[in-house]
């Protein structure tokens, strides 16, 4: 599958059981859930991905994360605590090429192709041998419909599932430009 059609979305929505959620006014040990599907909007999916960083900041965890945010602009906000993760963890963030991002970083940038599928899509993968986990969602309105970005609307899993976090990282693994080994 080539990069313009990768979508992680629809590759692993369906290998998570159960009914779609709506987390809107969710309690947190909802957000908290090792497994789910759900409908939400940012502020829910700031909170999951925060969560999943916090783990890796906070226990020094070495492996690799992968993280989506269809621009590379959407990433400015959280930029410091990725960079924080690299001092563990390998780091790969995936988004459209539309601000100059620094190079030395610690970060490697894979721009998205014009159109790409992955460009609908928020997702965020931590694959370390002591904690897995994988939020992935689907923009279901896109940029500019809302006066507030925070009510876009999104479709999407979580889960702590090895075959399923395996699965997207096989896909993802061909893009990033040297193989990543687990610090």
């Amino acid at each position: 599958m080539n990069l313009q059609n990768l979508s992680l979305f629809q590759e692993c929505f369906g290998e998570v059981g159960g009914e779609v959620q709506r987390l809107e006014n969710a309690p947190l040990a909802r957000l908290n859930a090792p497994s789910l599907k759900y409908e939400t909007s940012v502020p829910q999916l700031e909170y999951m991905c925060l969560m999943m960083e916090n783990m890796v900041l906070t226990k020094k965890l070495k492996g690799n994360v992968y993280a989506g945010f269809q621009k590379f602009s959407r990433a400015a906000n959280v930029l410091d605590r990725f960079q924080a993760m690299t001092e563990f963890s390998n780091v790969t963030i995936f988004g459209e090429n539309d601000m100059a991002m620094n190079p030395n970083d610690g970060i490697q940038y894979i721009a998205l192709p014009p159109e790409s599928e992955l460009m609908r899509e928020w997702f965020l993968i931590i694959d370390t041998p002591m904690f897995k986990s994988m939020m992935v969602a689907y923009d279901l309105e896109g940029f500019g419909v809302h006066t507030v970005e925070e009510g876009r609307k999104f479709k999407g899993i979580k889960t702590s599932s090895p075959a399923v976090i395996s699965k997207a990282v096989s896909l993802l693994e061909p893009y990033v430009p040297s193989p990543l080994a687990a610090r």
